[in-house]
């Protein structure tokens, strides 16, 4: 690698590091987190996703970041595995030394967090070292999802990432110990295919300047019919197949940043689509009511071809997964395939016409109402106010990391859940175990962003005494687990400590101005919770072994705090907590 390449690397991460992470949070490594955003690209994942993966720190295993993907989209706590359909499983496995070259003692750490992880039935006390409980939580996920599948032998691919910013290769004693990390991998997933990459400042760089393209070309299957908004006509399947992958053979995740319906694997509807396709006697597309793409640009060019920018299919997800699943598992095709698929593209960039044709477009079929959750005119206010005070409202997930916004500044829909959930409904178990839920519930979705529901400045307020909560704790230095825990019902406590009250009303929330809040009342907050919080951990621990998790997850922990802000708050003219504190 050229001298003038590493100086690129390191200006790139610099002027990267300035846009994104402009006051840099004590318990983040900045350059663990570039290097995940640069190697999670395809995937697509918004910055929460992003950090809850990263897991570098003492007791680490030498794992820095871990990340599960079934079919393409990351699980969490909150994913739904289906055993009975087609599942591919990737597991990401990052490793990152900013200032250090390839050492086989970093590759040894890697052999035995493997074979701890792989075996599935092997316990904490089990484990051949002692590890950091954020690393427990993220191996417990991997072993009860894996083991909800696992029965159906699904294809899993093993990927080692061993990061530096040096220009250094591996010696032989790291390929040898890699050797071992891979035969581990095999002997508890004989099948398993494990890649180990060793990636330097050379890689690195390349990896950085690789972006997906914004311009993909679809084929038509005969002359299109053309409009003033766009084009009509027929795909054939295996060409819409091939429009459908990034160059890796992964299915292009970025295509269905605007269709908010998420994929419903297991529905009716989808295993008809299944059906359909594996039955080649019969012409696809008078079996299905085909997809509409949205698209900055098209452009003609020859042989029936048309060059998409930024194409973000709208409607038709459903089919446009299960036949990129058909033709990825598909060992043997009929010869003469020529079935098609009836594609819309339409040429549109204006925000509020491109959510009409969102929103109207997957209304014809019968789904889950939730899935329309991010079309709704509230979020669109929602985004309109936090611009205001510099806020950025993902409605659109990724559409503010790409402009190169601070990470602090971009606010999840599901961060929004939270607060709200957290403050206003004093539901802090909720918004900790079950946030998607009020997305996915009619009648809990109202109770959050229903008409008239709360007033708009509502959602900031919230989310500010959030982002405060969350700074406090990060002084703090506590482990992640426990940020993750007690964030929320602090969040509650000190809003009702503030307002005087065990249960502060809307109006008095609206009162609360975060950036005054002290930390010296939000360490007596800290203080009460954490309380209840350690002795439900001895109480309910066992054979020795806390879950921490499940205190949050439960409504043990809530109904104790309850008892205690009514204790305290009980008379109905009680002084501002805050203000007894000044």
């Amino acid at each position: 690698m050229g001298a003038n390449d590493v100086l690129a690397l390191e200006a790139n991460f610099t002027s990267w590091r300035d846009k994104r992470f402009p006051v840099i949070p004590k318990e983040l490594n900045v350059f663990e987190y570039y290097c995940a955003e640069q190697f999670l690209r395809s995937f697509d994942l918004s910055d929460s996703q992003i950090k809850s993966g990263l897991l570098g720190g003492p007791k680490d295993g030498g794992v820095d970041g871990m990340y599960m993907f079934v079919n393409g989209e990351l699980t969490d706590a909150e994913s739904e595995l289906d055993p009975k359909t087609p599942n591919v499983v990737r597991l990401l496995i990052l490793q990152v030394k900013e200032g250090e070259g390839f050492s086989p003692v970093a590759v040894d750490k890697l052999y035995w967090f493997t074979d701890d992880l792989l075996d599935l039935n092997r316990k904490k006390k089990d484990y051949h070292s002692g590890y950091r409980q954020e690393l427990i939580t993220a191996m417990l996920l991997f072993k009860d999802k894996y083991r909800i599948i696992v029965g159906e032998n699904p294809p899993f691919l093993v990927e080692f990432l061993y990061i530096t910013k040096k220009d250094v290769a591996p010696n032989d004693d790291c390929k040898t110990s890699v050797e071992k990390v891979k035969e581990a991998v095999r002997r508890h997933f004989s099948q398993a295919h494990c890649d180990f990459n060793f990636v330097n400042a050379a890689t690195l760089w390349a990896q950085v300047q690789t972006r997906p393209p914004k311009k993909k070309a679809l084929k038509w299957s005969s002359q299109s019919l053309s409009t003033p908004e766009g084009q009509i006509g027929l795909v054939r399947l295996a060409d819409y197949y091939d429009f459908l992958r990034e160059a890796n053979g992964q299915i292009a995740e970025r295509f269905f940043d605007s269709n908010v319906r998420g994929y419903w694997k297991s529905t009716p509807v989808n295993k008809r689509i299944a059906d359909s396709l594996k039955n080649p006697q019969v012409e696809f597309w008078l079996l299905n009511n085909g997809v509409t793409i949205l698209a900055e640009k098209i452009e003609t060019g020859e042989h029936l071809e048309v060059e998409v920018t930024d194409p973000q299919i709208v409607n038709g997800l459903q089919t446009s997964r299960e036949i990129y699943n058909y033709y990825r598992e598909a060992k043997s095709l009929p010869p003469n395939d020529n079935r098609r698929l009836q594609v819309r593209l339409i040429k549109t960039v204006e925000p509020k016409a491109r959510d009409s044709i969102i929103q109207a477009t997957n209304s014809q079929n019968v789904m889950p109402d939730e899935a329309l959750r991010a079309t709704d005119p509230i979020h669109r206010q929602i985004e309109t106010l936090f611009h205001r005070f510099n806020l950025f409202y993902d409605r659109r997930k990724g559409h503010y990391r790409d402009q190169g916004k601070p990470v602090s500044q971009i606010v999840g829909l599901v961060e929004v859940v939270q607060a709200m959930v957290s403050i206003v409904l004093r539901r802090p178990d909720d918004a900790r175990a079950r946030p998607r839920d009020y997305f996915k519930k009619n009648d809990l979705y109202k109770s959050v962003f229903g008409k008239d529901a709360f007033d708009l400045n509502l959602y900031l307020r919230s989310t500010q005494i959030l982002t405060r909560v969350e700074g406090y704790l990060e002084s703090l230095n506590l482990e992640a687990i426990h940020r993750r825990n007690i964030n929320f019902y602090i969040c509650m406590y000190a809003a009702c400590a503030i307002a005087g009250s065990a249960f502060a009303t809307p109006a008095q929330l609206l009162t609360i101005d975060p950036p005054a809040i002290t930390d010296d009342f939000l360490a007596d907050c800290y203080a009460r919770v954490r309380k209840h919080y350690d002795r439900l951990a001895k109480k309910t621990a066992v054979n020795g072994e806390i879950d921490y998790d499940a205190i949050a997850k439960g409504t043990l922990w809530l109904k104790t705090i309850n008892s205690d802000l009514q204790k305290r708050f009980n008379a109905p003219k009680k002084k501002s907590a805050m203000k007894a504190t000044k």
